[in-house]
């Protein structure tokens, strides 16, 4: 890689300023459309990863109710507290495809959980 000299430079009204060729100033231009877009995307993604952290820990506290129930004998142990952990894994598919989606990444081409 060639090095980098330093940029021209000029004052204004007794400011400095660099001074930059067309094509730089182009590719200035450029790079910060590109950065503000990866930001926008970042965001996405962060925002899809939030709501997963969010089902995964309602599943989770789904999960543990399901089983303190089944425990202490409240309602049948077989069904305790199962509407709940069915709803969140209903929700789960829409969740994970939205993060999916704002991640870039495809869909896996078979889908374990509904295989059963």
């Amino acid at each position: 890689m060639a090095a980098r000299s330093e940029p021209a430079t000029t004052t204004v009204d007794g400011r400095p300023m660099v001074l930059l060729s067309e094509r730089e100033y182009e590719a200035l231009l450029s790079s910060r459309r590109q950065l503000g877009s990866q930001a926008a995307r970042s965001a996405k993604v962060r925002e899809a990863l939030l709501d997963v952290v969010e089902l995964a820990e309602s599943l989770g506290t789904a999960l543990v109710d399901q089983r303190n129930q089944a425990v202490t004998g409240e309602g049948r142990a077989d069904d305790a507290g199962a509407d709940g952990v069915v709803v969140l894994l209903g929700e789960a598919h829409r969740r994970l495809d939205r993060a999916r989606r704002a991640a870039g990444v495809r869909k896996p081409a078979t889908d374990p959980a509904r295989e059963q």
